[in-house]
Parts: structure tokens; C-alpha cells; sequence
């Protein structure tokens, strides 16, 4: 215990001293939380450039503080948190660890703080496709929460929530299942089957439902979280618009184009109306529109649609964001498809350098884009391009494997 006390004092006061630079000056506890109150602030602003820029601020505003001071740790968390929101994962990561490190030295293993930061890492692994860290993560949190809390407790709901959701994306659809069903059992006991905060729970069991092949059980759910949502906001709000994008999404599984379209529409139209409204979740809508203008052959307003959240991407996260990554794609694929080929390999190439800057080269997103890429050389006659792609490909799967 005391050389991990001493590794851990360590290596904040490496980083401290990285972070502030020797022989600044001092500063006192009130300039520090006046930097925090900023950063709290910018992050409910969805401002996360900010956010993480008023975290830096407060760091460097703590060196003098005895590296087993608490606020060190919700520096760090917050730094975390504002960095991986801001797609800059690599920057994002050492902030995980070291509120960890700090977390569990103040207040041991098991505390309600370790789970909060274990909560966020493994949505940091999920987002960055590495399951098993995210499982881990998550099923520590979720047995600090049910020791401390009980199993009945609205934090335990939350936490059976994310291990439905790291389960659904690795394909373990009964056990997400069972997540998602404690998770809606938890909250219809802790408020009321019809309460709005129910729906978000009766959604994500509809979304095992819809990925597992299993349609009809799906809308069903999703009717009722309709109606949950419609008798508490109208019919006619953006607090209907989870149900929105949710249904149209299922409609397209169907093929039921038109419907789907018309659920988009709606749900674009509530979206892009507020002033200020957040921009990604505009743009998220101009993408979910555009797909299924694609599907009906419509691929002029698709491109229109794809074109708008690009901009929409750039302008709110910047250049490097993964999500501009994204909106690249799409408009490659739409080039692609009618024969614009060398504006598709632009667009291909300039998301590769995005994600290989934001992401590393482990994340599933750049594999993908990889194999994107290699397929695009192989139609256009340039096989040994192609090779060198795919190459690179096998290796960084043959690591993971090996890793595993």
C-alpha cells in the first residue's frame, strides 16, 4: 500500500508540474472553484472546448494543493470527461486514470465518486470499441452502486442501462436484455410506469428488441413511450423527440420509407426551430433525413441534407472531430454511388486523417474506414493500393487479437 501511495503521489506531482510549470505562481482555493463553476457551466452549455480550457485553468490554479485533495480528482474527471466528449480521446484518456488513481487513494475502491469516474470510462471504451474495458468498467460501478445504494436505486437503474448498452453493441443481445429490463424495472418502482423518465428506459429496451430482429415487440414499446411523452410535454414539443427518431428508425428497418420520412421530418423541424439550438443534434437529424431520402432515390436532397451537417459539424466541434469524420463518409458513399469517384477518395482520405488523429488506430471506425478505403482502390483498378490498405488493416486486428 505505500509504494502504491508513493507511485500515486508520484505521478501527480509529475503531472502537476507538467501541467503548471515550475516556479508559478501560487494560487488560493477561491480561483479554483471560480474556474470549476466555469467549466460546469460550459459543459451544461454543451461548450466542451471551453469546458475543458476552464479544467485547465483549474488546474493549474491547484498546484500548491496536497495531492490528496478531492478536488484534484474532479479536475481530472472533469478534464476526462470534457476531452472524450469533445471526440479528443487520446487527450482524454490519462484524465481517466489518473481521477482513478486519486479517487480511490482519497476515498478507497468504494465510493459513489470511483463509480461516477468507472461510469465514464466505460462509456469512454464503449465510444472507442473496446467492450471489455467498458464491461469492466461498468459492471465495478454498477456493484459499488448496489453495495452502497441498494439495488432498487435510480443510480443502479443507470448503470444497468449502460451494460444494456455495451451489450447490445457487442451483439449480446440476452444479456442486454436482461440490463435493460432491470434498468426499466428500477425506475417504474422509483417513480411510475407513467412517468417521463420511464421512457428513456422503455427505449432502450426497444432498441434489443429492434436489433435482435424483433420488430413487432419493438413498436410496441416504442408506441408506449410515445404516449408516456405525449401526456406529459403534448404531442407537439421537443421532449417527443427521442419517440421521433426512435419510430422513423424503425420504419426504415421496415421499409416503411414514407412513414420513416415523415417522423424525420417532423423531428428536424422541432429541432432546428429554438433558437441556439444545439447544433450536432441538428446536424444528427439532417443525417438521419438524408439517409432515408438515399433509400428512396433521392439523392439530391440527400447530398443537400449530408452537406448541411457537415457544416453544421464543423462549425460547433471543429475540423478534427470524429463526428465531421462521419458526415464525410456519408457524402463519400453518396459520390461513390453516382460515379463522382475522386470526390469520393477526397472525402475518404480526409476522414481517415481525422479519425486516425482523434481516435488511434484501434478504434473500429478507422478499421472501417480502412476497409472503406480499400474497396474504393480495388473498384477503381489500383489493387496494390488496395493491399497496402487491408495490410494495414490485419495488423492492427491481428494486435487486438493478441492483446485479447
Amino acid at each position: 500500500m505505500r509504494h502504491s501511495r508513493l507511485r500515486c503521489a508520484a505521478a501527480l506531482g509529475g503531472f502537476l508540474i507538467a501541467a503548471t510549470g515550475a516556479g508559478g505562481t501560487l494560487a488560493g482555493p477561491a480561483e479554483v472553484e471560480t474556474h470549476l463553476g466555469s467549466a460546469v457551466a460550459a459543459q451544461l452549455n454543451g461548450d466542451f472546448g471551453a469546458a475543458a480550457k476552464a479544467f485547465e485553468a483549474a488546474l493549474t490554479a491547484a498546484k500548491d494543493f496536497n495531492p490528496g485533495d478531492p478536488r484534484l480528482g474532479d479536475i481530472f474527471h472533469g478534464l476526462a470527461v470534457a476531452h472524450r466528449s469533445a471526440g479528443k480521446f487520446k487527450e482524454s484518456e490519462p484524465y481517466f486514470k489518473l481521477a482513478l488513481i486519486v479517487r480511490e487513494q482519497i476515498f478507497g475502491p468504494e465510493h459513489l465518486d470511483v463509480a461516477a469516474t468507472l461510469t465514464e470510462l466505460s462509456e469512454f471504451h464503449r465510444q472507442r470499441g473496446s467492450a471489455p474495458e467498458a464491461l469492466e468498467s461498468a459492471q465495478r460501478a454498477l456493484q459499488i452502486r448496489e453495495a452502497l445504494l441498494g439495488d432498487r436505486h435510480m443510480a443502479v437503474a443507470d448503470s444497468h442501462g449502460q451494460l444494456a448498452n455495451i451489450h447490445m453493441k457487442s451483439g449480446d443481445f440476452p444479456a442486454a436484455e436482461r440490463h435493460a429490463e432491470q434498468a426499466l424495472s428500477v425506475l417504474e418502482q422509483a417513480l411510475r410506469p407513467d412517468h417521463p423518465g420511464v421512457a428513456e428506459a422503455i427505449d432502450r429496451l426497444a432498441q434489443v428488441y429492434r436489433f435482435s430482429g424483433r420488430l413487432e415487440e419493438a413498436e410496441s414499446l416504442l408506441q408506449r413511450s410515445l404516449e408516456i411523452r405525449q401526456k406529459a410535454n403534448g404531442r407537439y414539443s421537443l421532449g417527443m423527440l427521442p419517440s421521433l427518431d426512435l419510430l422513423a428508425a424503425l420504419y426504415r428497418d421496415q421499409n416503411r420509407l414514407d412513414v420513416a420520412a415523415a417522423f424525420y421530418e417532423e423531428a428536424l423541424a422541432f429541432r432546428a426551430e429554438p433558437p441556439g439550438a444545439p447544433l450536432p443534434e441538428v446536424a444528427q437529424s439532417l443525417d438521419n433525413l438524408a439517409g432515408v431520402y438515399g433509400d428512396q432515390g433521392r439523392n439530391n436532397a440527400a447530398r443537400e441534407l449530408y452537406g448541411e451537417a457537415l457544416i453544421l459539424r464543423r462549425k460547433a466541434l471543429g475540423a478534427e472531430h470524429p463526428e465531421v469524420a462521419v458526415s464525410l463518409d456519408h457524402l463519400a458513399r453518396l459520390h461513390y454511388q453516382e460515379g463522382r469517384v475522386q470526390d469520393a477518395e477526397a472525402l475518404i482520405k480526409e476522414s481517415l486523417a481525422i479519425r486516425e488523429t482523434a481516435l488511434g488506430e484501434g478504434h473500429p471506425d478507422l478499421l472501417q474506414n480502412l476497409d472503406d478505403y480499400a474497396s474504393l482502390m480495388r473498384a477503381t483498378g489500383r489493387p496494390d493500393e488496395a493491399l497496402r490498405l487491408e495490410a494495414r488493416a490485419r495488423a492492427i486486428r491481428a494486435s487486438q487479437e493478441a492483446s485479447r
